[in-house]
């Protein structure tokens, strides 16, 4: 049985990690703290079964990344980051276009990801956001690391065609393509 006191020590410094993770899923910072408290109260109700999770930090990631997507599930959408937005970046364009551009880029890639299905969006969060280990997202995914590897591989070139697409919108190329 764990104590409070345990739990103290556990699973609360896990928090702020915990409200990364949910802010990248759902894009919101009041509903993300709105999420981790939600999560530690499931993590204290379920604190006598943590015996069945070797590892405290991918319980704690699984319990986010299931809490995340019941509230995108009760809201019925997807956090979605027009794409006006992602254009405002170029406001910061000056000198250095390179920064700009970087920012540009991330923030395209925030916006596709957002609107991915899962298992890919939480595949590409843990592993490419987050910089979990495969073994580490295939534990909180609860699938193996070769299928992992497949759905990010699959999540990847979605990311990618959808960037072409994107660049390419408007120009010659998107164009003659469309013909």
């Amino acid at each position: 049985m764990m104590t409070p006191e345990e739990f103290r020590k556990t699973i609360l410094p896990e928090g702020r990690r915990l409200y990364a993770l949910a802010f990248r899923y759902l894009n919101n910072r009041e509903e993300a703290e709105d999420t981790v408290q939600e999560v530690m109260m499931r993590l204290w109700a379920e604190r006598n079964n943590k015996r069945d999770h070797v590892n405290v930090g991918a319980w704690c990631t699984i319990v986010t990344r299931n809490c995340c997507i019941d509230a995108l599930r009760r809201k019925k959408r997807v956090p979605f980051h027009g794409l006006s937005e992602v254009n405002g970046a170029t406001e910061y364009e000056t000198d250095h276009r390179g920064v700009s551009d970087d920012h540009e880029a991330v923030q395209m890639i925030s916006t596709i990801v957002s609107r991915m299905k899962e298992p890919y969006k939480s595949a590409v969060i843990l592993r490419d956001m987050e910089g979990y280990s495969y073994e580490e997202a295939a534990e909180v995914m609860q699938t193996n690391t070769n299928a992992l590897r497949t759905i990010i591989s699959r999540a990847r070139k979605n990311i990618r065609e959808e960037m072409e697409r994107l660049y390419n919108y408007g120009t010659g190329e998107n164009k003659r393509a469309a013909r």
